[in-house]
């Protein structure tokens, strides 16, 4: 895309966003869905490592941006729910910077997902609506747009998603910055890439897998030293794995709410693909596979780490994969359609 048309269409996405914004902004309230604000803070404040807990004290890369505009000084003042917090001691301020970095980071991933799109499928109505799939998604309203890490996480994720797709070297940039900013999507981008490389044998998809495994590995090592705390360190435990192999210590009735609501759009690509599969229609099973993949095996991580509850949201993160997959599934059968 050339430079203005991506300027102005990043404009779009941020004025389509800014309902959500200024509704997280106004009405959200950080303790019942976004707890870890409360350590996230002392990096967007102070950028203050020291008063952080592992691993929330690694996610650096998007927390020194909000900190930026912390000591910019950038603010828009106005009555909210987090005004209960001042008396704690909590500046609005730095839940604003937060969230408006979100804001500026959930509008750039909708653009990489276009340029992603509309690559692949040369429709820009459908790589607009692609990119607004992932706007308007519950995840991202009640997740990305929160005061948390998820947005820039996704972001990186997204770059990284269209590096890979076009097989450019430069995916090593996002993949570094994870390290410190998200690990999981190591692990899911890791493994998607080992899953390509065996079916394949394009020796592109092994090197993103070893290199993957490396900075996983940097992650892990930089965790249990430099950015050591013990207050979490069981949950990266054998010992704490083990115990919870064979016992479900959250409910199963909540996980499949969030799961419906969370990843709802996983369930539509889920539902096209059974629809071709009825109808006799060709659909792209490798993927199936390979998504299919990654969901078991964040549901393994959640489980034996005691995230419970948390599967849908870290599932969230390779939303842009879904959402190109679902397009490419729901692509063919519009052009049937109009050939009729």
């Amino acid at each position: 895309m050339k430079l203005l048309n991506s300027i102005l269409l990043y404009l779009l996405f941020l004025f389509l966003g800014l309902p959500l914004f200024y509704f997280v902004y106004k009405f959200g309230d950080p303790e019942p869905l976004a707890h870890d604000f409360f350590q996230y803070y002392w990096l967007y404040k102070d950028f203050d490592v020291s008063r952080v807990i592992a691993p929330h004290n690694m996610r650096l890369v998007g927390a020194f941006f909000a900190h930026l505009f912390y000591q910019a000084n950038f603010f828009y003042d106005t009555a909210t729910v987090f005004d209960k917090y001042a008396a704690w001691g909590f500046l609005k301020q730095v839940y604003f910077n937060a969230v408006f970095f979100n804001y500026l980071s959930v509008a750039a991933t909708c653009l990489v997902l276009f340029s992603i799109l509309k690559k692949h499928f040369k429709d820009f109505l459908f790589s607009f609506t692609g990119s607004l799939l992932y706007l308007l998604g519950f995840g991202t309203l009640f997740y990305e747009l929160m005061p948390l890490t998820d947005a820039f996480s996704i972001l990186l994720f997204a770059i990284a998603l269209k590096a890979y797709l076009d097989k450019k070297p430069y995916i090593i940039i996002p993949l570094l910055l994870l390290v410190f900013q998200r690990e999981y999507i190591l692990i899911a981008v890791g493994t998607y890439a080992l899953i390509d490389y065996l079916y394949h044998k394009d020796f592109y998809f092994l090197k993103i897998f070893i290199a993957c495994s490396l900075f996983f590995l940097v992650h892990v090592t930089l965790r249990k030293t430099v950015f050591y705390t013990p207050h979490l360190d069981y949950q990266a435990s054998g010992n704490y794995f083990s115990s919870n192999l064979f016992h479900i210590n959250y409910s199963l009735t909540s996980y499949l709410k969030q799961l419906a609501m969370t990843l709802n759009l996983l369930f539509v690509y889920l539902g096209i693909v059974l629809y071709k599969k009825l109808k006799g229609l060709s659909f792209d099973g490798f993927s199936l596979i390979k998504i299919s993949i990654l969901f078991l095996q964040i549901n393994v991580i959640c489980h034996l780490a005691g995230h419970g509850n948390n599967c849908g949201r870290y599932f969230y993160m390779l939303t842009p994969l879904i959402v190109f997959m679902l397009i490419r599934e729901i692509f063919p059968l519009v052009q049937r359609g109009k050939s009729l």
